[in-house]
């Protein structure tokens, strides 16, 4: 059986199935496809161990333990997550043979998206037809308006269609940053207040305010009005970096100190005493990483909403 992420949804998973392939992108939908099959294997008495694969090292120790659980008639759902460009070739054996054979465990694998010539392979074709193979890929449309309600239902944020549209259209459709942003969503003491001062306009030094002043709602408001003007995250990058180390120096004073005007001494003085040191170190070595990552990676990552989350985290 071969199908796509809206088919597995309504599809009743059944308990004869001993193996499912979870193929594609983005990773959150494969690790959602994961969740459902464990809580339906929860439910009939299966435990679970993971694994992360990039070679061959760890088949036989896999085999041994996939045989070890069927010998003692415990039932253990095997989870996979392979990382290498595609599986194995001592492994994929042990898969095709497991399928074959009758047996109380179950094994996810997780794969990321392959070559067109990946389905037509003997393994593919093999588990096509007497397994459960469901293909991801990202999700769009009235399925996407869907899977955004339901997110912000499970944490509990307020509905209404200009917020799904807002998020969706915030997020460029991406359901990864989707999540994420719902996520800091529900961490706001009222996720309304976004929506509503969004249509004010800010500039950067707002946003410098907002961090200073340790206001994460207010932050993460003014991050998503500067995105949406399309203002430079590297820019933000550099400035926000520029106030992180600025108290830094105020709380490990060295002689090499970034320039505060005399007038705003007092300002940062004030906000040194809301960031411990280590707090601020930990911003300072990530937003390093995340610099690199908005200006060479941007297209394989979210950076704007690793942004919000680094400086959501420096401030709670």
């Amino acid at each position: 059986m071969i199908f796509d992420y809206i088919k597995f949804k309504k599809f009743p998973i059944t308990s004869d199935i001993s193996l499912f392939l979870i193929h594609g992108n983005p990773r959150n939908i494969s690790n959602e496809i994961e969740h459902d099959i464990i809580t339906f294997q929860k439910k009939l008495g299966f435990s679970y161990t993971n694994y992360v694969i990039d070679d061959d090292s760890q088949t036989q120790e896999i085999i041994n333990n996939f045989n070890e659980q069927s010998l003692f008639d415990e039932k253990k759902v095997f989870i996979l997550n392979i990382v290498s460009k595609t599986i194995p070739a001592a492994l994929r054996a042990f898969l095709a043979s497991s399928a074959s054979n009758s047996t109380d465990n179950k094994i996810i694998i997780k794969l990321d998206r392959q070559s067109a010539s990946f389905k037509r392979t003997n393994f593919y074709k093999f588990l096509s037809t007497s397994e459960c193979i469901i293909e991801i890929y990202e999700i769009k449309d009235r399925v996407l308006e869907q899977w955004v309600e339901n997110k912000c239902k499970i944490n509990n944020i307020k509905l209404s269609r200009l917020l799904v549209s807002n998020i969706i259209g915030s997020n460029m459709n991406n359901s990864l940053a989707i999540s994420q942003d719902i996520f800091l969503r529900s961490l706001l003491e009222d996720s309304d207040t976004i929506n509503v001062s969004q249509n004010s306009k800010y500039t950067e030094y707002d946003l410098i305010d907002m961090f200073l002043n340790k206001n994460n709602s207010g932050f993460i408001t003014v991050s998503n009005y500067l995105r949406r003007i399309d203002i430079s995250l590297s820019y933000l990058i550099f400035i926000l970096n520029s106030e992180l180390e600025k108290l830094y120096s105020l709380n490990k004073p060295n002689k090499s100190k970034p320039y505060i005007p005399a007038f705003l001494q007092a300002k940062y003085e004030k906000a040194c005493k809301n960031y411990p040191a280590d707090v601020l170190l930990f911003g300072l070595k990530n937003i390093a990483n995340l610099d690199m990552s908005s200006k060479y990676n941007a297209k394989r990552s979210s950076p704007w909403t690793s942004f919000n989350s680094l400086f959501f985290s420096i401030m709670s």
